[in-house]
């Protein structure tokens, strides 16, 4: 993806778990949708790590990014995996349940 314009990229996964990204750019790759990381590699770049989110609150998750031509295609093959990524990151059992 060297030759893209990155101002027309969209967002089509963000999360802050490793597993859940290395997940999503094979399902990407096996699909032949070309896509531009932001965000990884800067987790712990300010030092101060990435908490209880799974992500530095500095610079965010880290997000996968596709041209609006795939951005569609790109959805509909992560869209399991972000409504689960929503629920378990969401949801937390309450003391006593």
């Amino acid at each position: 993806m060297e030759n893209l314009d990155k101002e027309k990229l969209i967002t089509v996964f963000k999360s802050g778990h490793e597993g859940l990204i290395a997940l999503a750019k094979s399902v990407l790759d096996e699909a032949g949708i070309e896509y531009l990381i932001k965000n990884e590699g800067v987790q712990d770049l300010m030092g101060i790590g990435v908490f209880g989110t799974g992500f530095n609150p500095i610079t965010g998750p880290v997000q996968i990014q596709v041209l609006p031509s795939n951005e569609e295609y790109a959805k509909d093959l992560l869209k399991n995996m972000v409504e689960n990524t929503d629920i378990s990151e969401s949801t937390e059992e309450e003391p006593g349940n």
